[in-house]
């Protein structure tokens, strides 16, 4: 089975979310939010082609071969799709893409300014990300817009050649797959650090500074861009999982566990349910280590919790077979937090 196989409507209806995430009908097919990356807002186009060929494009600039691993990977489909039957209509041959993203970027082009990551609808971001290869050097950026209704857009930028214009610039583009991890340059540096991972960058940097003896990390694009990056630098490490406390969130440290079991120390991290003076805490939901900052936890106070004999990891056996990502509910997540 292949994409193929799928219609656009179907596919607008598996991925269609609620709110501002709803899959919404166009003139010739369905808009969507972009598994590829950390998509709030639909910016993927579906449409259904001639001969039945599925037809995606990402308006936030995602590699073409990323959008269909994305899809594939959510819809548990494979990229090897039946050969085609011989057509004897003409056949037109794919169009070249006329931006060709360069990783690493150019020294002169590795630091620019936020004003270069204006957006012309969401305007100026409010946090811009930069994702460091070995030897830092610059590999792409990730852009946070915060929105008018309280919600936000995340938008991948890559320094880039517009071959149209024969022009480098910075562009609306996520970095191919597959891709680095964020803080790739600190977790090399760092052979013999633990490795923490979240699903977002705002994540990881709170998660650095309640662990600053670990290495904060997150995917490109979160939990739904699993499947387009490079986990191999984390073979042999101690890697700990520091979830968003949901249903996708221990969805997608399911999906992190099915590939590393077995390759390295796998870790859960599960957040102390009492303060350093013992007053009862209560995680809510979507929490995440940038919630946990905010809200007055501090390196001293976790270390406090540890030392008084609460158990901070818990090393993650066979879990996935315990745990339904699709169907969340509070026994599930205690199935895969006691695994």
């Amino acid at each position: 089975m292949s994409l193929n196989d799928w219609s656009a409507a179907d596919i607008a209806s598996r991925l269609s979310g609620s709110g501002k995430s709803k899959a919404k009908k166009t003139g010739r097919g369905w808009m969507v939010c972009c598994p590829a990356h950390e998509d709030r807002t639909p910016s993927l186009s579906l449409a259904d082609g001639r001969e039945g060929k599925l037809l995606y494009y990402c308006f936030a600039g995602c590699q073409a071969s990323d959008v269909q691993a994305a899809l594939e990977n959510e819809l548990g489909v494979h990229s090897s799709a039946p050969a085609p039957k011989p057509a004897r209509k003409r056949v037109v041959e794919k169009k070249e893409d006329e931006i060709l993203v360069m990783t690493p970027a150019p020294v002169g082009h590795d630091n620019p300014g936020i004003d270069d990551f204006y957006h012309f609808e969401h305007g100026m971001p409010s946090k811009v990300w930069t994702y460091r290869l070995p030897e830092s050097r610059v590999g792409g950026w990730v852009a946070r817009y915060d929105l008018a209704d309280g919600g936000k857009e995340v938008i991948p930028w890559c320094w880039a050649l517009d071959k149209k214009k024969n022009k480098e610039m910075l562009k609306m583009r996520a970095m191919p797959s597959p891709r680095p991890l964020y803080n790739l340059d600190q977790i090399v540096e760092r052979g013999d650090d633990p490795v923490v991972w979240s699903e977002g960058e705002k994540a990881a940097d709170a998660a650095q500074k309640l662990f600053p003896s670990w290495v904060a990390t997150a995917c490109l694009g979160g939990g739904k861009a699993i499947g387009l990056t490079d986990f191999s630098v984390l073979r042999g490490r101690t890697v700990i999982l520091l979830c968003d406390h949901d249903g996708p969130g221990y969805a997608a440290a399911c999906k992190i566990t099915t590939l590393l079991l077995g390759q390295c120390d796998l870790y859960f991290l599960r957040w102390p349910e009492k303060r350093g003076d013992g007053a009862p805490y209560e995680i809510q939901p979507k929490d995440d280590a940038a919630d946990h900052l905010e809200r007055g936890w501090s390196v001293d106070e976790l270390r406090s919790v540890s030392r008084g004999g609460t158990r901070l990891t818990l090393p993650i056996g066979e879990i996935a077979p315990a745990f339904d990502p699709i169907h969340y509910d509070r026994q599930s997540e205690r199935r895969f937090q006691s695994a």
